[in-house]
């Protein structure tokens, strides 16, 4: 099961090793100016605030998981081909729409598969999650050594994402998927135990936490083209995402060692201290150094994330939980940040930007703070050969 998953995060990631590099240097091919980049990001962004939700509740009710992760990946195979043909804002915004509306959901999709069938998921989600960053690491170190990707070619950018897209259909077809519809009366007393206080300060604080990081996602490719001055950006992503390689595979020992409020504050903080360096200290070797700092940005705090989540949902709400997460945390925030950072970038400069995006994180702390007595305690170890499918306690 393990391999099963291990191969899946692999060649999933390798579709965003695609798309976060690529999307917004495919606008730019595509003849769209900075602040038309960040309002089709946006739209995306909007799209995969609902996307993730009707699909996530659908897939609880209906007992359908792994097929809507098949089908959601093959929509956005194709919306790719039209936004690859056309030049009209209006078009690419509702074509943007379709790709956010399906492309964010295959990876909360495949988290409530994981955390639903891995026999102890605290510890074995970080392990084979981990096998979804190296798929993005040599992915994108694959295009940059082969040279499969011109980044003044919209058509070369739109084959590098639909493929992966393609091959992950495959590897989604030896996925377990034991979850059935549920009862109606049984979810709705697991949703009003799981969706407290205590879930809604959490999904603020991350979605303060991805404010902050979104002007680096939406935004680096451009800032390293138009700052630091250079002609192939991949790499440099290739780089942040070998540091959270390490990070990941063991998060479940981090967590287990300071828990799960120290590992958030700690990711917080490095956002805003990242986007500080960008800011501030615009040279090849500041960035560069700057890209350790994503074992903590993106790494500790993923995996931390996902354990909390698990915790609180019980499975048959899980779907639910974690495409709240993905559209509440993941697709809101990047919908304002990338549409106002557009906006920073066309009227302010980057400096600008990456100041301001540096504060929400530590906002996000306070909140944090708010509720730290009150996070789920993480499990002790699962016995071998538990059922997978137990609710925790």
């Amino acid at each position: 099961m393990l391999i099963r998953f291990g191969l899946h995060y692999f060649v999933l990631f390798a579709v965003f090793a695609t798309i976060n590099p690529y999307l917004q240097l495919f606008l730019r091919a595509r003849g769209f100016s900075n602040a038309q980049i960040g309002f089709l990001q946006g739209i995306v962004g909007l799209a995969g605030v609902a996307g993730p939700m009707v699909i996530g509740y659908l897939a609880d009710r209906l007992g359908q998981r792994r097929a809507l992760l098949m089908a959601c990946l093959a929509a956005f195979a194709a919306l790719m081909l039209p936004l690859n043909a056309t030049s009209s804002l209006a078009v690419a915004a509702v074509l943007a729409g379709g790709v956010g509306f399906v492309g964010r959901t295959p990876i909360p999709l495949t988290d409530t598969l994981a955390t639903h069938e891995l026999p102890d998921p605290a510890n074995q989600y970080g392990r084979v999650r981990v096998w979804g960053s190296l798929g993005y690491v040599l992915t994108l170190l694959g295009i940059r050594a082969l040279g499969l990707v011109n980044e003044q070619s919209s058509t070369s950018m739109a084959i590098a994402m639909m493929v992966p897209a393609v091959l992950a259909i495959f590897s989604a077809l030896p996925l377990p998927d034991h979850h059935r519809a549920v009862d109606t009366k049984a979810a709705a007393a697991g949703q009003a135990g799981a969706f407290d206080k205590v879930f809604w300060l959490f999904l603020l604080a991350a979605a303060l936490h991805q404010v902050g990081i979104t002007a680096h996602y939406s935004f680096f490719s451009l800032y390293l083209h138009d700052v630091v001055g250079m002609k192939q950006a991949g790499w440099v992503w290739a780089l942040g995402s070998i540091f959270e390689l390490p990070m990941i595979f063991f998060a479940g020992r981090v967590l287990r060692a300071v828990g799960l409020t120290a590992a958030m504050v700690a990711a917080m903080a490095a956002v805003s201290l990242r986007l500080a360096i960008y800011a501030l200290v615009p040279v090849l070797a500041a960035v560069l150094a700057a890209q350790a700092l994503h074992a903590l940005t993106f790494g500790l705090f993923h995996v931390a994330s996902i354990e909390f989540l698990r915790r609180k949902a019980p499975p048959a709400r899980r779907g639910l939980a974690m495409a709240l997460y993905m559209s509440l945390v993941l697709g809101l925030p990047n919908l304002i940040g990338s549409f106002a950072g557009g906006l920073v970038i066309e009227h302010f400069g980057y400096t600008v930007l990456y100041l301001s995006y540096a504060v929400p994180p530590l906002v996000g702390v306070a909140c944090l703070a708010a509720v730290r007595r009150r996070m789920p305690p993480l499990p002790p170890p699962a016995v071998t050969g538990a059922c997978p499918r137990t609710p925790a306690p």
